[in-house]
């Protein structure tokens, strides 16, 4: 087996390289969300609900887009280590017209499906007619979604995170000017805020292709189709998919749990957890990291260095969402405030954010080695302990709490206490069995 032995100084510096712009091009992504909850809010407190739940929807979306994401990633960055670069492009193009293919079936079917979500929900007619409204239009975006994430992916795996994030950087500042436009120049109400998306989103498709064809990269795209490597992309991708689906299904059954409680609480449910999504972003871009970094010393044959690098991602990880959760918990009420002024919101909100800022340590036990797992291709693991610990620790006390009546707080706590256990979970997993999962 080579091994070349490396400074932490060094691995430190490998992986920031690859995380940080990972994860400010999240940040980017969530920032978008952010500037069209903080815009609607000036509106009213309907808006926040429809903008929210819609989003839900559409989240349902990123499950589909992470087999797509995991499958591209997992089988590039082994041939990157390996430098086989023909066998790059024919991963990239395979994916990228998949992708583009299934996109249409995906649209009718989450079409005909939206005005069902709404009205299980449970909300008031006029948050429900906006977000109908909303996810009709942002539908649209589908085709572009799963086609750029192909090629984010496949940069990615190269260890590649900076073009996507510069892209995104330009993309954000334009979607922040067209919803202010949209919104309270031609007073389009909540279309604004689709219509934007819509815009941004291809035009930032464009930018990433126009990017492939530079003559000076490694990454270019083919006019060539292989269903064998598609199925295989995924394959290995479907079960994170799957496990994505069910636990976005969760954050949709906890909004319905925190409806039951009042609209006003369901707010400011809507508004910690898009504040706690930007604490997300730098646990997203370690995993990012992890999942490249364990593909490429994978294939090329490396994997005493790779334990090394996947312990000193998780001691950089925690640092970063150590001090993430210390602002959550500590500036909760001061952080919610921004968005509405309305005590029971502030009161939701901030003690959301008190919860899941206390467990952002253990969330990178998860994010971290779920990163690594999917890059060596045994996506089976984070499906298997994800679903039964969310299903069982999260969801069922959940629903016990709604169905006697027990105060909101308590809610909060389950998230807490679960996402504790799930991150020693998912660290004794990867001490036991390292040497039979990275093969």
């Amino acid at each position: 087996m080579t091994y070349h032995s490396t400074t932490f100084k060094q691995r430190s510096r490998k992986i920031l390289g690859i995380a940080l712009p990972a994860g400010l091009n999240s940040l980017l992504d969530i920032s978008n969300i952010v500037i069209g909850i903080f815009l609607v809010s000036k509106l009213s407190s309907y808006h926040i609900i429809a903008l929210g739940l819609g989003l839900n929807f559409f989240m349902l979306l990123y499950a589909l887009t992470n087999i797509f994401y995991v499958g591209t990633n997992a089988q590039i960055s082994r041939l990157y280590g390996k430098r086989d670069f023909e066998g790059i492009k024919r991963v990239l193009s395979s994916m990228f017209f998949g992708a583009f293919i299934l996109s249409f079936p995906i649209y009718f079917i989450a079409d005909g499906l939206y005005s069902t979500y709404f009205s299980w929900i449970g909300v008031d007619e006029t948050s429900q007619a906006l977000g109908e409204i909303f996810v009709n239009i942002i539908l649209f975006t589908i085709p572009a979604l799963f086609t750029k994430i192909i090629i984010i992916s496949s940069l990615s795996a190269l260890g590649n995170t900076k073009t996507p994030f510069f892209i995104k950087l330009i993309i954000t500042i334009l979607n922040l000017a067209l919803n202010y436009i949209f919104i309270f120049v031609f007073t389009l109400d909540i279309v604004g805020i689709a219509l934007s998306n819509i815009i941004v989103s291809y035009l930032e498709l464009i930018i990433l292709l126009a990017y492939l064809l530079k003559k000076n990269i490694k990454l270019k795209m083919i006019y060539s189709f292989s269903l064998k490597i598609f199925k295989n992309g995924v394959r290995i991708g479907f079960p994170v998919g799957l496990e994505r689906s069910f636990t976005i299904i969760s954050l949709i059954l906890i909004s319905k749990f925190v409806a039951s409680y009042g609209s006003d609480y369901l707010a400011g449910f809507q508004i910690g957890a898009r504040i706690e999504a930007f604490a997300f972003m730098p646990s997203f871009g370690f995993m990012v990291a992890s999942m490249a970094l364990t593909g490429q010393y994978l294939g090329a044959n490396k994997k005493i260095l790779l334990k090394q690098y996947i312990y000193t991602t998780i001691i950089l990880a925690s640092i970063f969402m150590g001090l993430m959760g210390f602002i959550m918990a500590v500036f909760g009420e001061n952080l919610s405030s921004i968005f509405d002024k309305n005590s029971d919101i502030i009161y939701s909100s901030a003690n959301y954010l008190l919860c899941v800022g206390l467990s952002q340590i253990p969330l990178v036990f998860i994010f971290v080695l779920d990163g690594a797992y999917r890059g060596a291709g045994a996506t089976k693991i984070s499906l298997y302990v994800n679903t039964i610990s969310i299903w069982t620790l999260r969801i069922l006390p959940m629903y016990l709490c709604v169905l006697y009546k027990i105060p909101l707080l308590a809610i909060y706590m389950i998230i807490l206490i679960e996402t504790f256990i799930r991150g020693l979970a998912f660290l004794y997993i990867f001490r036991k069995y390292f040497e039979k999962i990275f093969v």
